[in-house]
C-alpha cells in the first residue's frame, strides 16, 4: 500500500487550520520552507519520517492522526454494520421488527447508563 502524499496533505492543512496557524509559522517551526510547505500540503512533494513527525509534534497531534482518516474509517465501518444489520433483518415480520427495535432501544439506554456510571467512577 502506497502513501496518498495528497491524502495526507489535506490533513497537515486541516489541523493547520484548526489550530489557526499560517503555513509560514508552521514551516517555520519545522525548519522547512514556505514553499516546501506549501508543497507537502498540496501533495506535490514526498517528505521524510523525520518530517512529519516534526509536523505532528507542531500540531500537537499524532502521526496517525495525519495518516489515516479516521472520520472515513469510522463510516465505513459504521456503513459495513448497518448494512449487516440489513442483512439480518431480511426476512423478519412486522412484530419482529418492533421486537427488534425495543430491544435496540432497552440496549441503547442500559450502555448510556453503565457509560455514565463508569464516568462518574473515573
Amino acid at each position: 500500500m502506497e502513501i496518498d502524499y495528497k491524502m495526507v496533505g489535506i490533513r497537515i492543512r486541516q489541523r493547520r487550520k484548526e489550530l489557526h496557524m499560517s503555513q509560514e509559522h508552521l514551516a517555520e517551526l519545522i525548519d522547512v520552507s514556505t514553499p516546501h510547505m506549501s508543497n507537502i500540503e498540496n501533495g506535490k512533494t514526498k517528505f521524510s519520517l523525520q518530517v512529519l513527525l516534526d509536523l505532528a509534534n507542531a500540531m500537537e497531534t499524532t502521526l496517525d492522526v495525519l495518516m489515516v482518516d479516521h472520520i472515513q474509517s469510522k463510516d465505513i465501518a459504521r456503513g459495513l454494520i448497518l448494512e449487516e444489520i440489513e442483512r439480518m433483518l431480511e426476512g423478519c415480520t412486522q412484530i419482529q421488527m418492533m421486537l427488534i427495535e425495543e430491544n435496540i432501544k432497552t440496549t441503547k439506554k442500559m450502555l448510556m447508563q453503565y457509560e455514565r456510571k463508569l464516568r462518574r467512577e473515573l
